[in-house]
């Protein structure tokens, strides 16, 4: 959750101490605030100290970050640009590389480059997905599916979130942005508490992004004043740069980041999160049964579990819902075991279980 306190950002950066950096406190609650960001790799002529400033200033608790440079090459000093902004804003970090080449010296790091996650809080787990690019380092590339998607489950509170960062195609042309929207919802999960942070490379009437605005909201829309431009930093005159989110989620606060640290603004908001909830995993079970990650006969199953288990919450009945929330989680692992639920359905419901089982401790 955002303190009342604000950065305002000096027109030229001016070097501070480490100490400047740790302005942000954890909010013991489920209010969290999230921020998309592309830092080009820090070659505006400031540093990455910079953009560690203009992201303090946004007091941005999960940041979704684009073009990250990790050993990559001399315009960023084969610095690893993740680690060190993780390091200046004490967070924790997880970098997606998009491109990754054996270094031009050996014995020395991959060069990489990509986008990230920052985050105030660890990642309970993260995941590089793969979506349809046309490479920017192939004379004449063709769309191929390539990593560089991140995601990072968080837990926030008594609250999950699930994170993502993209980057979508820059050219005029906007199919591979049409094959890259259709993959990301592929793999995002059927979560109430996803947010989606990224450089869409597209206005928001643009006809391949339909298909996010109808799953998501944009929280400019909802608490944004203004036009949002985000592009060009010195001059914006197109907004995109967005952070989407679940609908149902609680939204203020949203904000651009006047800065030069960047060629991009950054774009925050605060958002409430849904507290994990057997009716959260009830919905889960629905939507991955849906998309093909649990199968009918072990979807039945579990629902009518998680109908004892409501009935019994219902009753206020703790010791009960203790004993089905276990036999619960160990159903789910069988039905992982025996390829009735996948790997991803697994990955986001189990966190739900502990978090509820964490709250009645």
């Amino acid at each position: 959750m955002k303190s009342s306190k604000r950065w305002v950002l000096p027109a030229v950066f001016v070097v501070v101490s480490a100490l400047y950096f740790d302005v942000r406190g954890v909010s013991a609650e489920n209010d969290v605030t999230v921020a998309t960001y592309n830092i080009a790799a820090g070659t505006e002529g400031l540093g990455l100290e910079a953009i560690a400033e203009t992201i303090a200033a946004s007091e941005a608790e999960v940041v979704g970050l684009q073009e990250v440079d990790v050993h990559w090459g001399s315009r960023s000093d084969f610095e690893d640009q993740a680690t060190r902004l993780a390091e200046l804003l004490d967070m924790e970090v997880f970098f997606a590389p998009i491109y990754t080449y054996d270094a031009d010296i050996p014995g020395e790091p991959d060069r990489q480059f990509g986008l990230a996650i920052l985050s105030d809080y660890p990642f309970l787990e993260t995941f590089n997905h793969s979506i349809a690019r046309l490479s920017t380092q192939d004379a004449d590339p063709e769309p191929t599916l390539t990593p560089g998607f991140p995601e990072a489950g968080i837990r926030v509170g008594d609250a999950n979130l699930w994170f993502y960062s993209t980057h979508l195609d820059y050219r005029g042309d906007p199919t591979v942005r049409e094959m890259q929207v259709t993959d990301m919802q592929d793999v995002m999960a059927a979560h109430p508490n996803t947010v989606l942070t990224g450089d869409l490379n597209a206005m928001p009437d643009a006809p391949e992004l339909a298909p996010l605005f109808e799953q998501f909201v944009d929280v400019w829309d909802v608490a944004g004043v203004g036009e949002g431009y985000t592009f060009p930093a010195g001059a914006p005159d197109r907004r995109i740069d967005y952070v989407l989110t679940s609908p149902g989620m609680e939204i203020s606060e949203v904000e651009t980041i006047d800065s030069q640290a960047s060629d991009h603004l950054l774009v925050s908001a605060q958002v409430q999160l849904n507290p994990a909830s057997i009716q959260t995993i009830q919905t889960l079970v629905t939507e991955y049964e849906k998309a093909g990650d649990i199968d009918p006969i072990a979807t039945h199953l579990l629902q009518l579990h998680l109908k004892t288990l409501d009935y019994f919450e219902e009753r206020g009945d703790e010791e009960k819902v203790r004993q089905h929330l276990g036999g619960f989680e160990q159903l789910i692992a069988q039905f992982q075991e025996q390829g009735r639920l996948t790997n991803r359905a697994l990955g986001t419901i189990q966190p739900e279980v502990e978090t509820i089982q964490r709250t009645m401790d």
